[in-house]
C-alpha cells in the first residue's frame, strides 16, 4: 500500500487506519526535521511501522477481516510497545489478554518512557551548565559537542 492505513480502512479498520496515518505522518515529518543518526533512525522506524501496516492489512484481509488471535498476545503487544512505543498503545487497550492495571501500568510506562526521551536533551544541557570542568573539556579540539 503506497498510504499507510488504506489497507486498514479497506478492511473497516477505521481506527487502525487514522492511527497509522497520523504515526506515518509525524515519523515523516520527523524524518524531514532532523539531522544525522536521528533522521536515519526515525526513516527505520518509519519503514517498520510502514511495512508492519501493509502486512497487517494484507493478513487481515486474507482472513475476511476477522481479528486475529496472535496480534492481540501478550508477546506480540509487548514486543510492539517496546518496538514502535506509544504507537502500539491501541493495541494494548484492545487485547482481552491484558488486565486493567496492566493496561495502566504498560500506560505508564511507555509514556514515562517517552517523556524521558524528549526531557533527556534539556537534563544533560541544565547538567553541562551545573559543572564548568565539564564545560571545559566539551570546548576542547577533538571532543565532540
Amino acid at each position: 500500500m503506497v498510504v499507510p492505513g488504506a489497507g486498514q480502512w479497506y478492511n473497516r479498520q477505521g481506527t487502525k487506519a487514522l492511527v497509522l496515518l497520523g504515526s506515518c505522518t509525524a515519523l515523516l515529518a520527523l524524518v524531514a526535521w532532523l539531522s544525522g543518526l536521528s533522521r536515519v533512525t526515525a526513516a527505520l522506524a518509519l519503514a517498520v511501522v510502514w511495512i508492519s501496516a501493509a502486512a497487517d492489512a494484507y493478513v487481515t484481509a486474507k482472513m475476511g477481516g476477522r481479528p486475529l488471535d496472535w496480534y492481540y498476545r501478550k508477546p506480540y503487544v509487548v514486543a510492539m510497545l517496546l518496538l514502535i512505543g506509544p504507537v502500539a498503545l491501541p493495541l494494548l487497550w484492545r487485547s482481552p489478554h491484558f488486565s486493567s492495571p496492566a493496561r495502566w501500568a504498560w500506560t505508564a510506562l511507555v509514556l514515562g518512557i517517552v517523556l524521558l526521551f524528549i526531557a533527556m536533551p534539556y537534563l544533560l544541557h541544565a547538567l553541562l551548565q551545573q559543572m564548568p570542568e565539564l564545560q571545559a573539556l566539551m570546548r576542547q579540539p577533538g571532543v565532540a559537542p
